[in-house]
C-alpha cells in the first residue's frame, strides 16, 4: 500500500496568539474566551484522522525496513556461504 495523501500542515498565524477575554459567571468562576484577533493563516486542525495517517504512514515505513533488512541479511549469508565454498575450490586447485 502507497502513501500518496499527503497533508500540508500548516502554522496558526494570528495577530494575538494566546490572548483572551475574561467574563465574569454569577457564580464566581470566570470564563476565558480565546480573541486572537485577525487570523492570518488558518492552521492545519489537529485532529486523531491527521495523526492516525502519520501513525499508518509510519508503520508502513517500518514494516518494509524490516522486510528490507531481512532480505538483505539473508542475500549477504547466501552471497559469504557462495564465497566460501568458491574460496575452498581455489584452494583444493591450488594444492
Amino acid at each position: 500500500m502507497s502513501y500518496n495523501k499527503r497533508i500540508r500542515w500548516k502554522d496558526h498565524s494570528v495577530e494575538r496568539p494566546r490572548t483572551y477575554t475574561e467574563v465574569s459567571n454569577d457564580d464566581g468562576s470566570k470564563t476565558y474566551t480565546p480573541a486572537p484577533g485577525e487570523i492570518y493563516v488558518q492552521g492545519t486542525p489537529q485532529s486523531a484522522t491527521n495523526f492516525n495517517k502519520m501513525e499508518e504512514a509510519l508503520q508502513h515505513l517500518s514494516v518494509a525496513y524490516d522486510m528490507l533488512l531481512t532480505t538483505s541479511q539473508a542475500e549477504r549469508r547466501g552471497l559469504e556461504k557462495r564465497l566460501a565454498a568458491l574460496e575452498s575450490k581455489v584452494e583444493s586447485l591450488k594444492g
